[in-house]
């Protein structure tokens, strides 16, 4: 399922769009984009894992440093 999910300036980009009954189907070419914060709460439907964001929120705080 992470061939649909790449992590890139703190984001979590996700393939897939939000159906009209608010399922969120993966592969269709639309992306979503997630903040780490987000990301939990839409862990269970996406795919999204701890992995995920960790490295985003990671990649938030050096970008905070500089």
């Amino acid at each position: 399922m992470s061939e649909h999910i790449r992590v890139e300036r703190g984001w979590i980009h996700v393939n897939g769009t939000r159906q009209d009954d608010g399922t969120f189907r993966l592969g269709t070419g639309h992306e979503e984009r997630f903040s780490p914060a987000d990301a939990i709460s839409q862990r269970a439907e996406t795919h999204i894992t701890w992995g995920h964001i960790l490295t985003a929120s990671v990649q938030r705080l050096a970008f905070w440093r500089r």
